[in-house]
C-alpha cells in the first residue's frame, strides 16, 4: 500500500470515528465498533492506530480544526470590538446549531484526565488557533479605539472562554434540576456573551 493510499485511509478512519464520537460518546465507541463501521478488520485498524487514544486525539484535532474554519476565522474587515463579538458569538452559533460538539468536549476533558499518558500536542496546537483570533481582535480594538485594555489580557481570555465553554457544556447535558428546564438555554449563553463584550467595549 503506497503512502498516499495509507494516509487517505487513515484520514477516512479518523473522520468516521469523529462522527461516531459525536453521535454516541468516546467511551461508548470501541475499536471494534470503528473497524466494523469503516468496513475493515480489527487487526487492520490496529495496524493504522496502535490504540484508541491515538484515534481520539486525532479526531479531536480534526474536529477543532473544523469548528475553527466554520466559525472562528479572523474577520479582519471589521473593527476590533466587532471581531471580538463575532469570536464570542461563535460559541452561541455552535451551541444552537451543533451542541453535540460541547458534549464531546466535556467527555474529552474527562478522558484526558483519566488517560494520563495520552499525547495532547496536536490538540493543544489546534486550540491555540482560537486564542490567536481573540488576540487579533483585541489588538485591533486597542488600535482603533473600540476596545478598552484589560488589566491582564491572558487572564481575561482564559476566564471568559472557560466560562463560556463550561456553560455551553453544562447546558448541552441533561437537565439536573427544574430550573434548568425553565430558562431558555440560548438566552443564558447570550447573556454571558453580553457581559463579556460590555467589559471589552470602549466607552
Amino acid at each position: 500500500m503506497n503512502k498516499l493510499v495509507k494516509e487517505n485511509t487513515k484520514n477516512f478512519i479518523i473522520e468516521q470515528a469523529m462522527n461516531m464520537f459525536l453521535e454516541n460518546s468516546i467511551s461508548g465507541v470501541t475499536m471494534s465498533d470503528i473497524a466494523h463501521f469503516v468496513g475493515i478488520g480489527d487487526a487492520t485498524l490496529y495496524r493504522y492506530f496502535k490504540k484508541k487514544q491515538n484515534i481520539v486525539m486525532l479526531a479531536s484535532s480534526k474536529l477543532a480544526d473544523k469548528v475553527y474554519n466554520s466559525c472562528f476565522k479572523e474577520q479582519s474587515n471589521h473593527s476590533g470590538i466587532e471581531q471580538l463579538s463575532i469570536f464570542y458569538n461563535a460559541f452561541l452559533e455552535i451551541f444552537t446549531k451543533n451542541n453535540s460538539y460541547f458534549r464531546f468536549v466535556d467527555e474529552l476533558d474527562a478522558y484526558l484526565i483519566s488517560e494520563k499518558d495520552v499525547c495532547k500536542q496536536d490538540y493543544e496546537t489546534e486550540i491555540n488557533m482560537f486564542k490567536n483570533v481573540f488576540d487579533a481582535g483585541y489588538d485591533k480594538g486597542l488600535s482603533d479605539g473600540t476596545v478598552k485594555p484589560q488589566a491582564d489580557r491572558e487572564i481575561f481570555y482564559y476566564s471568559t472562554t472557560h466560562s463560556l465553554l463550561n456553560l455551553c457544556k453544562f447546558l448541552s447535558s441533561s437537565a439536573v434540576v427544574s430550573q434548568d428546564l425553565n430558562i431558555q438555554k440560548d438566552k443564558e449563553v447570550k447573556t454571558l456573551i453580553s457581559v463579556i463584550l460590555s467589559s471589552l467595549k470602549a466607552e
